[in-house]
């Protein structure tokens, strides 16, 4: 959404009760169903609502206009504001705020920090550590996951669950990362493609030992294979392949994923950067045979020869078969043919 207001929107800004409106969208945002995520969108002039209705819900389904959530901004702002005027603001009034201000503004970096510092005096009072870890990763993985273009590559959100999920270890609370790189990772990189905070975090979840890259590389070939532009995460494919830890599975699995991403390269006949800077980077890890690296370069020549030399695709496709000219013999020198 865009942070600009046209004027017809500020003329009906003060045509509502705000405090109603602001009541009424920081309630639904942190009265979350239980272990489901929201899917929240915005609604611009095209579908007006009833006066006194400030949003529309169907399940996790919720549906905010535009001109109550700036309405409800204005009021979370003045209530963020109150404890530096010296004013007591209770806990849940703050963390109501809070929740308005990040929709409206994902990179509010005053917003997160109060959310932070709440979250940790929660902790301290004890009050179930689980719960209210839980409920924070709700929220904002709400957020990420909705179809909110500006959300899904946040910065400041992603930096968020991170330190998130490095409280959850400091206090021994289990989470599925796994479950994570498909249903928040994934989820954020289809809302916002060539998500690179998105996958950059599925790299910080990698980093953790509880999860096995063995048992993520196939989830995410088939993004891949799905989203075959998404430089990302092709990128993060990579990776996880490189995180293998048996040589003999990465051998393995590195055969098994050139092969299909190279036969479905030909079928359908990509000729895209992304696609082509994997397959050449794989080619020259040392587990492709002889035999496989023949018919990349088979493809290769193929499709270059019904592309226009000299454009971007004729470009890509000779940038990689130059590449393995170069580092393919630098490859690791015991690979037997299939």
């Amino acid at each position: 959404m865009s942070r600009s207001l046209d004027k017809d929107l500020l003329d009906h800004l003060k045509a509502d009760d705000l405090d109603k409106v602001y009541k009424d969208i920081s309630t639904v945002l942190t009265d979350l169903p239980d272990n489901e995520l929201l899917e929240i969108e915005f609604l611009g002039k095209s579908h007006p609502l009833q006066p006194g209705v400030n949003y529309l819900k169907d399940g996790t389904a919720v549906a905010i206009p535009k001109l109550r959530l700036v309405q409800a901004f204005f009021v979370a702002r003045q209530t963020l504001q109150g404890p530096q005027k010296g004013s007591p603001i209770a806990r849940c009034e703050l963390m109501g705020a809070t929740t308005v201000l990040l929709l409206m503004d994902p990179e509010h970096l005053t917003a997160a920090n109060t959310r932070k510092r709440l979250l940790i005096s929660a902790l301290n009072d004890s009050e179930p550590d689980e719960l209210a870890l839980r409920r924070e990763k709700q929220f904002v993985d709400s957020l990420l996951t909705s179809r909110l273009y500006r959300h899904a590559k946040s910065p400041t959100l992603w930096s968020h669950r991170r330190w998130l999920l490095r409280l959850f270890a400091a206090r021994g609370v289990r989470v599925d990362l796994q479950h994570d790189i498909r249903n928040v990772v994934m989820v954020a990189g289809i809302r916002h493609p060539r998500n690179y905070p998105a996958w950059h975090h599925a790299r910080f979840l990698m980093s953790h030992r509880t999860i096995s890259a063995e048992n993520i590389v196939g989830d995410v070939k088939e993004f891949c294979l799905k989203n075959h532009t998404d430089t990302s995460s092709w990128s993060f494919l990579s990776y996880a392949i490189g995180g293998i830890k048996s040589e003999e599975s990465q051998r393995q699995i590195s055969s098994s994923i050139f092969t299909e991403v190279l036969q479905i390269t030909d079928s359908l006949r990509w000729k895209n950067e992304s696609v082509w800077i994997f397959l050449r980077d794989l080619a020259t890890t040392g587990f492709i045979s002889d035999q496989l690296f023949e018919l990349f370069l088979s493809v290769n020549k193929n499709l270059a020869s019904t592309t226009p030399k000299g454009n971007d695709q004729w470009r890509t496709l000779d940038s990689a078969s130059r590449w393995c000219e170069m580092y393919r013999p630098l490859a690791k020198p015991n690979i037997a043919d299939t």
